[in-house]
């Protein structure tokens, strides 16, 4: 009777001490904020490289608690959309309407 009081014991300590180490773990910042300080990284990039200012358009709004993010590539004329996702890190950018025009 004792070693199994004793091995309970040990098990909920156990149990309780991985609990508390997973939950002391480093959590990521998956907030809008966040989403948007990435977009803003990537647009620098792409400036930086091509040398293309202003070639980027973002609209963000809202419509029934639901987030809704378009990106306009004025050079191409493509239009993104972000695709929603649980969680910002993984929504990604799809292409939702071509070029309306020929490029020169």
């Amino acid at each position: 009777m004792k070693k199994t009081i004793i091995s309970f014991i040990t098990g909920v300590m156990i149990t309780t001490s991985f609990f508390v180490f997973m939950g002391a773990s480093e959590a990521k910042n998956d907030s809008l904020h966040s989403l948007l300080l990435k977009i803003e990284e990537y647009l620098e990039n792409e400036i930086g490289k091509k040398d293309d200012t202003g070639r980027y358009q973002l609209q963000s709004f809202s419509i029934d608690r639901t987030h809704w993010h378009y990106l306009l590539d004025t050079a191409t004329g493509e239009l993104f959309r972000l695709e929603p996702s649980r969680t910002p890190e993984n929504g990604k950018w799809s292409l939702m309407s071509a070029a309306n025009f020929e490029k020169p």
